[in-house]
């Protein structure tokens, strides 16, 4: 069952952890192999030789904002059209890696990562409102970058969502320790918003280096997360009436039916599928999520039925076009809206080849429908507000 669990909002009073990092290794399960499909065109947008690439964003005119993991805390720019070439935004200098990214207002960006020497995981701010760049690569104006706080009792952070475009905070998988974190940007408190079993690794310790919640995205009063140990996708019903201004231990009355008195959840969470290899996802508004896989694919999935179906890649197979594919996002531009812009870390846990790492452009077509816009909310998945 969910528990909605309140300790002191703030780092002052939350024990550091002392685990060591968790380098993540491939799962040794069997998985339940997806059904192929005629493969939708990829393209190659972007590659790198050093670490690979985590997570990636989309700013609102269709320009890349990508993470980078093991080793190399890096933020790159990436232009879609290669009109200009990729560059480094920022090194974090004080990070191991970069992880987590998103948006809430328009080009103010959130990005997390590990402190060097197994430190806490911290967040930045990425203000890109007055960035500029040459067409030959030059930064001009560089983004405004800030750190706002760490959460020294968090074991594994991943993954990093938002409810609303209009909130002041962001919810932040913990991976090690099965559960979301909810940050908030203006202030730097933080509480353990959910925690639950399902959220967990699995209890042998030994798949995907017992990594529990990776990706999460929300839409339509559902929180929608992948369990990379479990290979088990996820939806739970999440409330759609959480003020940005409200304490956290508020939530109960403000949740109504869908969080009890005593925080525990009125809604288990419910499986889509297992005997998924997934990592982040992208989602329509037709109940489609596009997954990333580790096993080099990308898998659309139906969040009805839990039918799987691979759109580009080559499951499980070393000849592939994606090595490892690690997050997905949508692109919004009125010539890419069908199309799936995805990170690649070239199966860094194992040992990457060479031109392996990069973010590629797959064109799904009629696999997706025409995107609308409703108010200053895009329904399509695309880390939809509520």
């Amino acid at each position: 069952m969910t528990a909605l669990v309140t300790p002191s909002a703030g780092p002052e009073s939350s024990p550091t952890s002392t685990a060591s990092p968790v380098i993540p290794v491939q799962p040794i399960v069997t998985y339940i192999p997806p059904v192929a499909s005629s493969k939708a065109p990829l393209t190659k947008i972007f590659a790198y030789a050093g670490s690979g690439f985590e997570n990636l964003v989309l700013r609102s005119n269709g320009q890349i904002l990508a993470t980078t993991a093991f080793q190399e805390p890096l933020l790159f720019y990436v232009d879609p059209l290669r009109v200009r070439p990729g560059v480094v935004l920022h090194n974090f200098t004080s990070l191991r890696n970069t992880v987590g990214i998103t948006e809430l207002a328009p080009d103010r960006f959130y990005v997390h990562g590990r402190r060097r020497e197994g430190g806490p995981f911290t967040v930045f701010s990425v203000d890109m409102r007055y960035f500029s760049i040459l067409p030959n690569g030059t930064v001009s104006i560089p983004p405004k970058v800030k750190e706002i706080g760490s959460i020294p009792s968090s074991l594994g952070l991943n993954g990093m969502t938002h409810l609303r475009k209009s909130d002041t905070f962001v919810l932040i998988a913990d991976t090690l320790l099965g559960a979301v974190w909810k940050f908030d940007v203006d202030t730097g408190k933080y509480n353990l918003m959910i925690q639950d079993s399902s959220m967990a690794g699995p209890s042998n310790k030994t798949e995907f280096a017992a990594y529990g919640i990776n990706g999460l995205r929300a839409q339509n009063r559902t929180l929608f997360y992948c369990n990379s140990g479990r290979q088990t996708f996820y939806k739970m019903k999440v409330s759609p009436f959480l003020s940005k201004h409200q304490p956290v231990h508020e939530a109960a009355a403000t949740f109504g039916k869908q969080i009890h008195d005593d925080g525990s959840s009125a809604g288990n969470a419910t499986p889509v599928t297992s005997g998924i290899a997934c990592d982040d996802f992208a989602l329509d508004p037709w109940g489609f999520a596009y997954v990333a896989s580790p096993r080099n694919a990308l898998i659309k999935l139906d969040t009805r039925t839990g039918a799987q179906l691979v759109v580009a890649g080559d499951f499980n197979q070393d000849t592939s076009e994606i090595r490892s594919a690690s997050s997905a996002r949508f692109g919004l531009s009125d010539s890419d809206q069908t199309s799936i812009y995805i990170t690649k870390n070239g199966g860094a846990f194992v040992g990457a080849p060479k031109g392996s790492q990069g973010i590629s452009r797959v064109d799904i077509g009629n696999l997706a429908q025409a995107f609308k816009k409703r108010g200053d909310s895009w329904v399509d998945g695309r880390e939809i507000c509520l």
